[in-house]
């Protein structure tokens, strides 16, 4: 194996080389040094009085990160009835983020199903009756409901007695989070300004932490306001009162059990909690829909002839939505209103008129949408003994269908005439097809006896958590699909399952890595221009040897050192003793902070008041250093026996 860089890739490689090195220069002159990190980052980013610059220096602006957040903005309680809907959801709001309630919402209705932008109120205990509602608010960000239809809502289920016991009980984390999650959502849609910081949530409770963004100044700042927060005020509660510490643990342990985002479910369900070790691995179950759209002739033609009076008219009825006919009308010479005159003889249909022939199109289907594009009848050589010879022609998507059109045939002769025709037809039927197929990526962990399932999501509503069914079901959803002739709706029961699975697996072999690393290593030679050297190659006869190479880009002399120089800067020492201060008792009596830098550019990035004690070089302070550690070592012996029994200086 040898791998080659042409000379096109090798001044890429310089110039990018270059470019790496310029730009680390201007970086570390912005942020190398404390002075210039608190400089040119912490102050602007705390101090709305000074600006944040690019590492060029050319553009300027505010990166103030101290907005104070409000201790909450928006809490809502639920209250589960004896038949398992919500017979109270409570909302509370903090508009201005200044801590106090502005608004308190009480939903009006019974919850009986929870939407991921709604809810669905029915009958007590059952799915009877069922209204459906949206979420929505004002530009305040005040909350409320308003009646939608069930296909704006999505990621719908059941909650009460009518769908299993105790679903809201069991699943109380996940109820919260679906409304709550809703009801921001709907917040964020009418005031984007909305920044949730934080989440809380108990067995009936969630709270939403945040602050709105465009108006900082108003934010709860103080102190005060800040340890009134839930969770300063618990913290400083248990200093005071501290067996509470055991209640407060016992209650965010049952807080966080069902909430699969937080800490303690991680550690919980982990593989070592479990006593078991395996791999998460997740995968997904589509149903995929498309559409597909042919376009159909239908084309006909044939002879006839009629008995009449005197004109002939024609159309194109239709029956129903698939059947349409073709159909003739013999008539006097008063037309439409005097049909059959001298003919009344021949056979007509019940409606008077005479049928040719019966167009069939495809009947309708709630998977494809058809729409008909041509439908032409046409009479041609309508000639015999007493007339005068004719044509006519009818377009049903231009005439309508049901219109009758005159042909140009008159039979002047007295009494009835037996004229013949040629006719023909064109039909265009162009269709929407909708057709589907399930995508099932979990199909081999499914199989797989190693494997258990242990979370389900179902079009967004979580069926199985922590190994057990949730009892939550989601609703049948509905999708558009567009084509050339329309927009097929489309539901289902379900469109998405998303799948995690825990699957034992067996310790890693690394055997065969560590004898090509080994074989690689260690007859690795670098000979200036290329990197040579021996490999190993598995394959299903064994070991195989193999040989490679690696051309090397040019390289920089590197130097034997990394030049730093040696600076000092004096201070006062204000320590205290037993036998007084340090300045009292040291000769001389000042002292000195020593700094070691790297040198930039050659040149010794000394800040002001330090005094440069060795310029940019290699420096060797080792012994320096060895002394000062070796001081500090023995200061902490016991140096004046105390025992009375000498010891060694070790």
């Amino acid at each position: 194996m040898a791998v080659m860089l042409g000379n096109a890739t090798m001044a890429q490689a310089l110039d990018a080389r270059t470019a790496g090195q310029d730009a680390g220069r201007a970086v570390l002159r912005t942020f190398g040094t404390r002075d210039a990190l608190n400089r040119n980052l912490s102050q602007p980013m705390t101090d709305p009085a000074v600006s944040l610059k690019t590492i060029d220096g050319v553009t300027s602006f505010q990166a103030n990160l101290t907005a104070p957040s409000s201790a909450k903005f928006l809490e809502l309680l639920i209250q589960p009835s004896g038949t398992g809907d919500l017979q109270q959801v409570l909302i509370s709001q903090d508009l201005n983020t200044d801590g106090a309630i502005d608004n308190v919402h009480v939903v009006p209705n019974l919850v009986s199903g929870v939407c991921a932008n709604g809810y669905i109120s029915c009958n007590a205990g059952t799915w009877d009756n069922c209204l459906p509602f949206r979420w929505t608010s004002d530009a305040a960000g005040r909350i409320t409901e308003a009646p939608a239809a069930i296909t704006d809502l999505g990621g719908c289920y059941c909650i009460n007695s009518s769908c299993g016991s105790n679903l809201v009980w069991m699943n109380s984390g996940i109820v919260l989070k679906d409304l709550g999650g809703g009801i921001v959502n709907a917040v964020h849609d009418s005031n984007p300004d909305f920044t949730i910081t934080s989440v809380a949530t108990d067995l009936t409770t969630i709270s939403y932490f945040g602050q709105v963004t465009g108006k900082a100044a108003t934010a709860a700042n103080s102190v005060a306001a800040l340890t009134g927060s839930p969770a300063i005020a618990t913290l400083s509660g248990y200093y005071r009162n501290w067996p509470l510490l055991s209640a407060g643990r016992d209650t965010a342990a049952l807080s966080q059990a069902n909430d699969p985002t937080s800490l303690y479910y991680f550690v919980a369900n982990s593989g070592a909690a479990r006593q078991a070790q395996g791999k998460l691995t997740t995968c997904v179950i589509d149903r995929v829909g498309q559409i597909a759209t042919t376009v159909t002739p239908y084309t006909d033609s044939g002879t006839g002839s009629i008995c009449t009076d005197h004109f002939l008219y024609m159309r194109i009825r239709q029956v129903t939505d698939s059947l349409y006919r073709l159909q003739i009308l013999d008539t006097s010479p008063l037309g439409l209103i005097f049909p059959h005159n001298n003919c009344v003889w021949q056979s007509a249909d019940p409606d008077g008129w005479h049928t040719i022939k019966d167009i069939v199109l495809p009947a309708p289907d709630p998977s494809r949408l058809g729409k008909i594009m041509a439908a032409t009848f046409e009479l041609k050589n309508i000639s015999g003994i007493g007339c005068f010879s004719g044509v006519g022609s009818v377009d049903g998507i231009i005439n309508g269908f049901g219109t009758a059109i005159q042909t140009s045939l008159i039979c002047p002769a007295k009494d009835a005439q037996l004229p013949s025709y040629d006719w023909d037809s064109y039909f265009e039927y162009k269709v929407d097809q909708y057709t589907e197929a399930v995508d099932d990526r979990c199909t081999l962990l499914a199989a797989n006896p190693e494997c258990r399932l242990k979370e389900e999501e179902i079009d967004g509503v979580l069926t199985s958590q922590n190994f057990n069914p949730t009892g939550l079901t989601p609703l049948p959803s509905c999708k558009n699909f567009s084509g050339q002739v329309g927009t097929n709706r489309i539901c289902r029961n379900w469109w998405r399952k998303r799948r995690t699975y825990v699957c034992d697996s067996q310790p890693y072999d690394f055997s065969a890595v560590g004898k090509r690393y080994g074989q690689v290593t260690t007859t690795t030679a670098d000979n200036g221009g290329t990197l040579d050297f021996q490999d190993l190659r598995l394959g299903a006869g064994g070991w195989t040897p193999a040989a490679g190479s690696l051309v090397l880009p040019q390289r920089d002399p590197v130097a034997t050192c990394e030049p730093a120089c040696k600076t000092r800067q004096a201070k006062l020492d204000t320590q205290v003793t037993t036998t007084g201060t340090v300045t009292e008792m040291r000769v001389p009596a000042q002292s000195y902070d020593i700094f070691y830098r790297s040198c930039v550019d050659n040149v010794c990035p000394a800040e002001a008041g330090e005094e440069i004690l060795k310029e940019c070089q290699c420096l060797n302070e080792f012994v320096e250093a060895g002394a000062t550690l070796q001081a500090l070592r023995l200061a902490g012996k016991d140096s004046i026996c105390s025992s009375n029994q000498k010891k060694p200086m070790q």
